[in-house]
Protein backbone atom coordinates (compact mmCIF):
# COMPACT_ATOMS: atom_id res chain seq x y z
CA UNK A 1 0.00 0.00 0.00
CA UNK A 2 1.57 3.34 -1.04
CA UNK A 3 2.35 6.03 1.53
CA UNK A 4 1.02 9.56 1.08
CA UNK A 5 2.78 10.84 4.20
CA UNK A 6 4.95 13.35 2.38
CA UNK A 7 2.01 15.03 0.60
CA UNK A 8 0.02 15.09 3.86
CA UNK A 9 2.88 16.61 5.85
CA UNK A 10 3.43 19.27 3.19
CA UNK A 11 -0.29 20.12 3.19
CA UNK A 12 -0.37 20.44 7.00
CA UNK A 13 2.67 22.73 7.00
CA UNK A 14 1.36 24.88 4.16
CA UNK A 15 -2.30 25.11 5.21
CA UNK A 16 -2.32 24.68 9.00
CA UNK A 17 1.22 25.86 9.70
CA UNK A 18 2.14 22.83 11.82
CA UNK A 19 3.36 19.26 11.63
CA UNK A 20 0.77 16.58 10.94
CA UNK A 21 -0.26 14.77 14.12
CA UNK A 22 -0.01 10.95 14.04
CA UNK A 23 -3.78 10.48 14.06
CA UNK A 24 -4.36 12.89 11.19
CA UNK A 25 -1.46 11.44 9.23
CA UNK A 26 -2.81 7.90 9.56
CA UNK A 27 -6.39 8.91 8.78
CA UNK A 28 -5.56 10.89 5.63
CA UNK A 29 -3.14 8.22 4.43
CA UNK A 30 -5.87 5.59 4.78
CA UNK A 31 -8.44 7.74 2.95
CA UNK A 32 -6.03 8.55 0.13
CA UNK A 33 -5.33 4.87 -0.34
CA UNK A 34 -9.09 4.43 -0.68
CA UNK A 35 -9.20 6.94 -3.52
CA UNK A 36 -9.30 10.43 -1.94
CA UNK A 37 -7.23 12.81 -4.07
CA UNK A 38 -4.59 15.18 -2.73
CA UNK A 39 -6.73 18.09 -3.90
CA UNK A 40 -9.71 16.79 -1.89
CA UNK A 41 -7.51 16.33 1.18
CA UNK A 42 -6.24 19.91 0.88
CA UNK A 43 -9.77 21.23 0.36
CA UNK A 44 -10.90 19.46 3.55
CA UNK A 45 -8.04 21.01 5.53
CA UNK A 46 -8.96 24.43 4.15
CA UNK A 47 -12.53 23.94 5.36
CA UNK A 48 -11.54 22.57 8.76
CA UNK A 49 -12.43 24.42 12.00
CA UNK A 50 -8.73 24.70 12.79
CA UNK A 51 -8.05 26.53 9.55
CA UNK A 52 -11.06 28.81 10.10
CA UNK A 53 -9.75 29.83 13.53
CA UNK A 54 -6.26 30.50 12.21
CA UNK A 55 -7.38 32.21 9.00
CA UNK A 56 -10.61 34.19 8.91
CA UNK A 57 -11.34 34.10 5.18
CA UNK A 58 -9.55 32.12 2.47
CA UNK A 59 -6.08 33.30 1.41
CA UNK A 60 -5.92 35.04 -1.95
CA UNK A 61 -4.22 32.15 -3.75
CA UNK A 62 -7.12 29.89 -2.76
CA UNK A 63 -9.66 32.41 -4.08
CA UNK A 64 -8.19 33.04 -7.52
CA UNK A 65 -8.12 30.79 -10.57
CA UNK A 66 -7.56 30.99 -14.31
CA UNK A 67 -9.49 29.77 -17.30
CA UNK A 68 -7.05 27.60 -19.23
CA UNK A 69 -9.18 26.00 -21.98
CA UNK A 70 -7.16 22.78 -22.59
CA UNK A 71 -3.75 23.82 -21.22
CA UNK A 72 -0.38 22.34 -22.11
CA UNK A 73 1.80 20.82 -19.41
CA UNK A 74 4.06 23.87 -19.49
CA UNK A 75 1.09 26.18 -18.95
CA UNK A 76 -0.05 24.07 -15.99
CA UNK A 77 3.48 24.22 -14.59
CA UNK A 78 3.61 27.99 -14.96
CA UNK A 79 0.22 28.54 -13.32
CA UNK A 80 1.12 26.32 -10.35
CA UNK A 81 4.80 27.13 -9.90
CA UNK A 82 5.30 30.72 -11.03
CA UNK A 83 1.85 32.20 -10.42
CA UNK A 84 1.29 29.96 -7.39
CA UNK A 85 -2.39 29.54 -8.18
CA UNK A 86 -4.41 26.57 -6.98
CA UNK A 87 -7.40 26.59 -9.36
CA UNK A 88 -7.87 26.17 -13.10
CA UNK A 89 -11.03 25.96 -15.18
CA UNK A 90 -10.76 23.47 -18.05
CA UNK A 91 -12.98 22.96 -21.12
CA UNK A 92 -14.31 19.39 -21.30
CA UNK A 93 -15.86 19.80 -24.74
CA UNK A 94 -18.30 16.97 -25.44
CA UNK A 95 -17.97 17.35 -29.23
CA UNK A 96 -14.19 16.96 -29.01
CA UNK A 97 -14.16 14.11 -26.51
CA UNK A 98 -16.93 12.06 -28.18
CA UNK A 99 -16.94 13.02 -31.88
CA UNK A 100 -18.77 9.78 -32.74
CA UNK A 101 -21.24 7.99 -30.50
CA UNK A 102 -19.04 4.92 -30.10
CA UNK A 103 -15.71 6.77 -29.96
CA UNK A 104 -14.16 8.63 -27.01
CA UNK A 105 -10.89 10.57 -27.18
CA UNK A 106 -9.73 11.21 -23.62
CA UNK A 107 -5.99 11.55 -24.22
CA UNK A 108 -5.67 15.32 -23.82
CA UNK A 109 -7.96 15.42 -20.79
CA UNK A 110 -6.16 12.48 -19.16
CA UNK A 111 -2.95 14.47 -19.51
CA UNK A 112 -4.41 17.72 -18.19
CA UNK A 113 -6.12 16.14 -15.19
CA UNK A 114 -3.09 14.04 -14.22
CA UNK A 115 -0.59 16.85 -14.53
CA UNK A 116 -2.86 19.36 -12.79
CA UNK A 117 -3.23 16.96 -9.87
CA UNK A 118 0.52 16.37 -9.71
CA UNK A 119 1.05 20.13 -9.44
CA UNK A 120 -1.57 20.61 -6.74
CA UNK A 121 -4.05 22.35 -9.05
CA UNK A 122 -7.77 21.87 -8.46
CA UNK A 123 -9.73 21.52 -11.70
CA UNK A 124 -13.14 23.04 -12.36
CA UNK A 125 -14.33 20.95 -15.31
CA UNK A 126 -16.88 22.48 -17.68
CA UNK A 127 -18.86 19.87 -19.60
CA UNK A 128 -20.62 21.36 -22.63
CA UNK A 129 -21.38 21.46 -26.35
CA UNK A 130 -23.23 18.89 -28.41
CA UNK A 131 -21.38 16.74 -30.98
CA UNK A 132 -22.94 16.48 -34.47
CA UNK A 133 -24.10 12.89 -34.00
CA UNK A 134 -26.14 13.87 -30.89
CA UNK A 135 -27.85 16.87 -32.52
CA UNK A 136 -31.49 16.73 -33.62
CA UNK A 137 -30.46 18.83 -36.66
CA UNK A 138 -28.50 16.28 -38.67
CA UNK A 139 -28.52 18.44 -41.82
CA UNK A 140 -26.94 21.41 -40.02
CA UNK A 141 -25.75 20.45 -36.52
CA UNK A 142 -24.37 23.04 -34.12
CA UNK A 143 -22.59 22.62 -30.78
CA UNK A 144 -25.30 24.80 -29.24
CA UNK A 145 -28.08 22.34 -30.16
CA UNK A 146 -29.92 20.63 -27.29
CA UNK A 147 -29.11 16.91 -27.52
CA UNK A 148 -31.64 14.87 -29.47
CA UNK A 149 -31.90 12.59 -26.45
CA UNK A 150 -31.20 13.41 -22.82
CA UNK A 151 -29.64 9.95 -22.55
CA UNK A 152 -26.87 11.01 -24.97
CA UNK A 153 -25.89 13.77 -22.51
CA UNK A 154 -26.25 11.78 -19.31
CA UNK A 155 -24.24 8.87 -20.72
CA UNK A 156 -21.42 11.30 -21.51
CA UNK A 157 -21.62 12.89 -18.05
CA UNK A 158 -21.33 9.48 -16.39
CA UNK A 159 -18.35 8.58 -18.55
CA UNK A 160 -16.51 11.81 -17.73
CA UNK A 161 -17.24 11.84 -14.01
CA UNK A 162 -16.46 8.14 -13.67
CA UNK A 163 -13.14 8.52 -15.45
CA UNK A 164 -11.92 11.43 -13.29
CA UNK A 165 -13.78 10.89 -10.02
CA UNK A 166 -10.52 10.45 -8.10
CA UNK A 167 -9.03 13.75 -9.30
CA UNK A 168 -11.87 16.14 -10.27
CA UNK A 169 -14.45 17.14 -7.71
CA UNK A 170 -16.06 20.27 -9.21
CA UNK A 171 -18.15 20.03 -12.38
CA UNK A 172 -19.90 22.83 -14.26
CA UNK A 173 -22.73 21.53 -16.44
CA UNK A 174 -22.72 23.64 -19.62
CA UNK A 175 -21.42 27.13 -20.18
CA UNK A 176 -23.42 30.36 -20.59
CA UNK A 177 -26.67 28.70 -21.72
CA UNK A 178 -28.28 32.13 -22.04
CA UNK A 179 -26.13 32.86 -25.12
CA UNK A 180 -27.36 31.28 -28.37
CA UNK A 181 -23.76 30.70 -29.48
CA UNK A 182 -23.62 28.06 -26.73
CA UNK A 183 -27.24 26.93 -26.25
CA UNK A 184 -30.24 27.29 -28.55
CA UNK A 185 -32.75 25.48 -26.35
CA UNK A 186 -35.15 27.03 -23.87
CA UNK A 187 -34.49 27.94 -20.24
CA UNK A 188 -36.65 25.05 -19.07
CA UNK A 189 -34.85 22.57 -21.34
CA UNK A 190 -31.47 23.67 -19.99
CA UNK A 191 -32.73 23.12 -16.45
CA UNK A 192 -34.36 19.74 -17.01
CA UNK A 193 -32.20 18.16 -19.71
CA UNK A 194 -28.76 19.52 -18.85
CA UNK A 195 -28.67 20.64 -15.21
CA UNK A 196 -31.05 18.32 -13.37
CA UNK A 197 -30.49 15.24 -15.52
CA UNK A 198 -26.74 15.84 -15.67
CA UNK A 199 -26.42 16.31 -11.91
CA UNK A 200 -28.34 13.10 -11.25
CA UNK A 201 -26.12 11.19 -13.68
CA UNK A 202 -22.95 12.65 -12.18
CA UNK A 203 -23.96 11.82 -8.60
CA UNK A 204 -24.89 8.27 -9.56
CA UNK A 205 -21.17 7.81 -10.23
CA UNK A 206 -19.63 10.11 -7.61
CA UNK A 207 -22.00 11.16 -4.79
CA UNK A 208 -19.36 13.45 -3.26
CA UNK A 209 -18.82 15.70 -6.26
CA UNK A 210 -19.86 19.37 -6.39
CA UNK A 211 -22.15 20.74 -9.10
CA UNK A 212 -21.38 24.33 -10.15
CA UNK A 213 -24.23 26.18 -11.91
CA UNK A 214 -25.74 27.97 -13.79
CA UNK A 215 -22.70 29.80 -15.29
CA UNK A 216 -24.73 32.55 -16.96
CA UNK A 217 -23.37 35.48 -18.94
CA UNK A 218 -24.32 38.76 -17.25
CA UNK A 219 -26.32 40.06 -20.24
CA UNK A 220 -29.88 40.63 -21.42
CA UNK A 221 -32.43 38.38 -19.68
CA UNK A 222 -30.00 36.58 -17.36
CA UNK A 223 -32.33 37.19 -14.39
CA UNK A 224 -35.07 35.07 -15.97
CA UNK A 225 -32.56 32.34 -16.69
CA UNK A 226 -31.29 32.49 -13.12
CA UNK A 227 -34.81 32.17 -11.70
CA UNK A 228 -35.47 29.15 -13.92
CA UNK A 229 -32.17 27.49 -13.00
CA UNK A 230 -32.81 27.98 -9.29
CA UNK A 231 -35.84 25.70 -9.55
CA UNK A 232 -33.07 23.08 -9.54
CA UNK A 233 -31.43 24.59 -6.45
CA UNK A 234 -31.35 21.22 -4.67
CA UNK A 235 -28.82 19.85 -7.16
CA UNK A 236 -26.55 22.93 -7.08
CA UNK A 237 -23.63 23.00 -4.63
CA UNK A 238 -21.89 26.16 -5.88
CA UNK A 239 -23.69 29.08 -7.52
CA UNK A 240 -21.61 30.70 -10.27
CA UNK A 241 -21.87 33.59 -12.69
CA UNK A 242 -19.81 35.36 -15.38
CA UNK A 243 -19.36 39.12 -15.36
CA UNK A 244 -17.28 41.32 -17.68
CA UNK A 245 -17.17 45.04 -17.00
CA UNK A 246 -15.10 48.00 -18.17
CA UNK A 247 -13.98 48.55 -14.57
CA UNK A 248 -12.49 45.84 -12.41
CA UNK A 249 -14.25 47.17 -9.32
CA UNK A 250 -17.63 46.80 -10.99
CA UNK A 251 -17.14 43.06 -11.54
CA UNK A 252 -18.28 42.43 -7.97
CA UNK A 253 -19.95 45.71 -6.99
CA UNK A 254 -22.39 45.61 -9.94
CA UNK A 255 -23.63 42.24 -8.70
CA UNK A 256 -24.67 43.88 -5.40
CA UNK A 257 -26.48 46.89 -6.85
CA UNK A 258 -30.28 46.74 -7.02
CA UNK A 259 -32.11 48.84 -9.60
CA UNK A 260 -35.85 49.51 -10.04
CA UNK A 261 -37.44 46.22 -11.18
CA UNK A 262 -33.94 44.81 -11.71
CA UNK A 263 -32.72 43.10 -8.54
CA UNK A 264 -29.02 42.42 -8.20
CA UNK A 265 -27.59 38.93 -8.36
CA UNK A 266 -26.90 39.01 -4.64
CA UNK A 267 -30.55 39.85 -3.96
CA UNK A 268 -31.67 37.05 -6.27
CA UNK A 269 -29.38 34.62 -4.46
CA UNK A 270 -31.16 35.51 -1.21
CA UNK A 271 -34.63 35.41 -2.76
CA UNK A 272 -34.04 31.99 -4.31
CA UNK A 273 -32.82 30.39 -1.09
CA UNK A 274 -29.23 29.69 -2.11
CA UNK A 275 -27.43 32.16 0.13
CA UNK A 276 -25.99 29.19 2.02
CA UNK A 277 -24.09 28.02 -1.09
CA UNK A 278 -20.62 29.25 -2.02
CA UNK A 279 -20.69 31.83 -4.82
CA UNK A 280 -18.02 31.93 -7.54
CA UNK A 281 -17.39 34.24 -10.48
CA UNK A 282 -15.96 31.79 -12.99
CA UNK A 283 -15.22 34.27 -15.80
CA UNK A 284 -14.13 37.88 -15.85
CA UNK A 285 -11.43 39.70 -17.75
CA UNK A 286 -10.46 42.48 -20.12
CA UNK A 287 -8.75 42.44 -23.50
CA UNK A 288 -5.39 44.18 -23.18
CA UNK A 289 -6.21 46.07 -26.39
CA UNK A 290 -9.36 47.53 -24.83
CA UNK A 291 -8.04 49.09 -21.65
CA UNK A 292 -5.57 48.82 -18.80
CA UNK A 293 -5.71 45.08 -18.19
CA UNK A 294 -3.37 45.20 -15.20
CA UNK A 295 -5.45 47.89 -13.51
CA UNK A 296 -8.58 45.80 -14.14
CA UNK A 297 -6.97 42.82 -12.41
CA UNK A 298 -5.72 44.99 -9.53
CA UNK A 299 -9.19 46.43 -8.96
CA UNK A 300 -10.89 43.03 -9.09
CA UNK A 301 -8.48 41.66 -6.49
CA UNK A 302 -8.85 44.73 -4.28
CA UNK A 303 -12.65 44.44 -4.20
CA UNK A 304 -12.43 40.68 -3.71
CA UNK A 305 -10.53 41.41 -0.50
CA UNK A 306 -13.46 43.52 0.69
CA UNK A 307 -16.24 41.14 -0.38
CA UNK A 308 -15.95 37.71 1.17
CA UNK A 309 -19.37 36.65 -0.16
CA UNK A 310 -17.54 35.97 -3.44
CA UNK A 311 -15.62 32.88 -2.40
CA UNK A 312 -13.66 32.30 -5.60
CA UNK A 313 -12.99 34.10 -8.90
CA UNK A 314 -11.51 32.84 -12.18
CA UNK A 315 -9.89 35.26 -14.60
CA UNK A 316 -10.40 34.73 -18.34
CA UNK A 317 -7.85 33.65 -19.46
CA UNK A 318 -4.18 32.52 -19.64
CA UNK A 319 -2.89 32.64 -23.24
CA UNK A 320 -3.50 34.59 -26.46
CA UNK A 321 -2.25 31.76 -28.68
CA UNK A 322 -3.98 29.94 -31.55
CA UNK A 323 -6.93 27.85 -30.49
CA UNK A 324 -7.30 29.72 -27.20
CA UNK A 325 -10.00 31.98 -28.62
CA UNK A 326 -11.03 35.50 -27.61
CA UNK A 327 -7.71 37.08 -28.59
CA UNK A 328 -6.40 39.67 -26.18
CA UNK A 329 -7.92 38.34 -22.95
CA UNK A 330 -4.79 36.34 -22.11
CA UNK A 331 -2.31 37.41 -19.46
CA UNK A 332 0.52 36.14 -21.67
CA UNK A 333 0.99 36.98 -25.34
CA UNK A 334 1.01 34.49 -28.18
CA UNK A 335 4.81 34.16 -27.81
CA UNK A 336 4.29 33.48 -24.07
CA UNK A 337 5.84 36.76 -23.00
CA UNK A 338 4.04 37.95 -19.84
CA UNK A 339 1.76 40.97 -19.88
CA UNK A 340 1.56 43.43 -16.95
CA UNK A 341 -1.51 41.60 -15.61
CA UNK A 342 0.59 38.44 -15.32
CA UNK A 343 3.24 40.33 -13.38
CA UNK A 344 0.58 41.71 -11.05
CA UNK A 345 -0.79 38.27 -10.25
CA UNK A 346 2.73 37.00 -9.70
CA UNK A 347 3.44 39.74 -7.18
CA UNK A 348 0.03 39.49 -5.51
CA UNK A 349 0.29 35.75 -4.95
CA UNK A 350 3.78 35.70 -3.49
CA UNK A 351 7.34 35.00 -4.60
CA UNK A 352 7.64 32.63 -7.56
CA UNK A 353 9.42 29.32 -7.47
CA UNK A 354 12.39 28.67 -9.73
CA UNK A 355 11.55 30.38 -13.01
CA UNK A 356 10.89 28.52 -16.25
CA UNK A 357 10.78 31.64 -18.46
CA UNK A 358 10.34 30.95 -22.13
CA UNK A 359 9.19 27.38 -21.53
CA UNK A 360 5.41 27.85 -21.37
CA UNK A 361 4.55 26.17 -24.67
Amino acid sequence: MPSFARAIREAYLEILGREADPGGLASWDRNMNLGLSEAEMREALLRSPEYAVRNPGLPLRERLGLNGHIPSDAILEDIARNLRMRWIRVDFDWFRIQPEQASFHWEEWDRVVLHASERGLEVLATLAYTPPWASPNQTSPKISDPPASTTFWTDFVREAVGRYRDRVRYWQLWNEPNITQFWTGSMALYRTQILEAGAAAARSVHPGLRVVAPGLANIRDWRAWFAEAMKARDVIDVVNHHNYQTSGREVVLELERDQPSRPSLRTLIRQNGVEDRPFWITETGLRSSEGDQRRYYEDVVAVLGEREWVERLFFFHYWDGPGAGNGGFGIVNEDFSPKPAYRFLQSALGPPALRAEGNRT
